[in-house]
């Protein structure tokens, strides 16, 4: 269980936070979601203790994270970035960090789950292939998936996705978020997007502006109130319209040229 209570925090003469109060436990998937520069990432660096806060409270399982271990606190939190750190190293070294004797089952699960299995297997070496300095040999959407295995394969408490699905499709998307659903129970997960099909099948979902929690609750509540998310669903909905009409007409140009 995570809980944050009137958490204030300063940054320059800004406040980064303004009394945010949320619980997150139970297992439970939770979206954070809002515009650039309103504290989503800043709230996740307070939870590993990268930046302090002045006033408030911060805990996890009911101990307040100022006051435990600091390498405790981090191994209890799994985070995938947007843009993963990954080794010159083997596909295996590299999902091994967290877990270096991890079984072959739980390592082909992890990356089932992340959608990077088929992938590796069609490697010439498979797991055992070598990932260029910071995964350049790969994609961005497969170093994103092999960091997100590599964070499952470790199997903490909490796990923390950081805008980490922005480079994968919307049907890879999709997948990952269906196993994630299935992992329901086993761990408490917090997805950090700007993409609404990311957030859109929480449990509960928190939107950010300028430091202030301003919404929360799940998708069929919140895009059915007036504010910001009923507003963004607006915009997405409308640019999801306008992207299939334009690849509709182009297929209609297409069978036209064939024709």
């Amino acid at each position: 269980m995570i809980s944050t209570a009137n958490l204030t925090m300063q940054f320059g003469a800004k406040p980064l936070f303004e009394n945010v109060s949320a619980k997150f436990g139970n297992g439970n998937r939770y979206g954070l979601i809002g515009a650039n520069g309103c504290g989503k990432s800043s709230l996740i660096r307070v939870l590993l203790r990268m930046y302090p806060y002045q006033s408030g409270s911060v805990k996890l399982d009911g101990q307040e994270i100022t006051e435990v271990n600091r390498q405790w606190l981090r191994w209890q939190i799994g985070v995938v970035l947007q843009d993963p750190f990954l080794y010159s190293r083997s596909i295996r070294a590299n999902l091994a960090v967290g877990r270096p004797n991890a079984p072959e089952t739980e390592i082909i699960e992890a990356c089932q789950n992340a959608a990077i299995h088929s992938a590796i297997e069609n490697f010439p070496d498979g797991f055992e292939s070598m990932v260029g300095e910071r995964g350049v040999t790969l994609s961005g959407g497969q170093r994103q998936r092999l960091a997100l295995a590599r964070a499952l394969l470790k199997n903490p408490p909490v796990l923390v996705l950081d805008d980490s699905l922005s480079a994968v499709d919307t049907g890879t998307e999709k997948d990952i978020l269906e196993a994630l659903k299935r992992r329901k129970g086993r761990q408490t997960t917090l997805i950090i997007a700007h993409r609404l099909s990311s957030v859109m099948r929480a449990d509960r979902i928190m939107v950010l502006d300028e430091g202030r929690m301003i919404q929360l609750g799940d998708h069929r509540t919140l895009s059915q109130e007036e504010g910001p998310y009923r507003r963004l669903c607006e915009i997405q909905g409308a640019l999801d319209a306008s992207i299939k009409s334009d690849v509709a007409a182009a297929e209609e140009s297409a069978d036209n040229q064939q024709g």
